[in-house]
C-alpha cells in the first residue's frame, strides 16, 4: 500500500517529461504552443471569434491627420458596415469624402445619413429654454 501513495507523484514527474520532451524538439515546439495556446485563450476568452472588430475612429482620425483621405474612407466605410447606426462615422465619411474631392459620395452619404436620423427627435434648444419656468 505504501508503494500506491507515489503514484501521483510518478505519474505527475513523467507528465513533465513528455512536456519537456515536446518542448524541446524544434518540430514539436510549434504545434505544441498553439495547441496550448488555444486551450489557454479557450478558457480566458471562451468565444475568441468575434462577429465584428471594435468600435473605434482612432485609425480613420489618425488618416484625416496624415491627408490619406482614401484610407480614411475605407476605415469610415468599414464602421459603417459593421456599426450603421453609428452617426459620427457618417460624418466623418462625408468629410473625409469632401477633403478627397469625391462630391459625389459625400452626397451619398448625406442622404443615408438624413435616413438614418429621419426619425431620431431634434431638440431646439432656444425653444427649450423659451418652455422652462422661470
Amino acid at each position: 500500500m505504501e508503494s500506491l501513495e507515489a503514484a501521483p507523484y510518478v505519474i505527475f514527474a513523467l507528465i513533465c517529461l513528455i512536456a519537456a520532451i515536446l518542448l524541446l524538439i524544434p518540430e514539436t515546439v510549434k504545434p505544441t504552443t498553439r495547441y496550448l495556446s488555444g486551450i489557454i485563450t479557450s478558457i480566458i476568452i471562451p468565444d475568441h471569434k468575434f462577429n465584428k472588430p471594435s468600435l473605434s475612429y482612432a485609425l480613420a482620425g489618425r488618416y484625416i491627420e496624415q491627408s490619406r483621405y482614401d484610407d480614411a474612407i475605407q476605415e469610415y466605410g468599414k464602421i459603417i458596415h459593421y456599426y450603421p447606426n453609428e452617426i459620427e462615422a457618417y460624418l466623418g465619411m462625408i468629410s473625409a469624402s469632401s477633403l478627397a474631392g469625391e462630391t459625389q459620395l459625400a452626397e451619398k452619404y448625406k442622404k443615408q445619413l438624413k435616413k438614418r436620423t429621419a426619425n431620431m427627435v431634434s431638440v431646439d434648444v432656444d425653444a427649450d429654454e423659451e418652455a422652462r419656468p422661470r
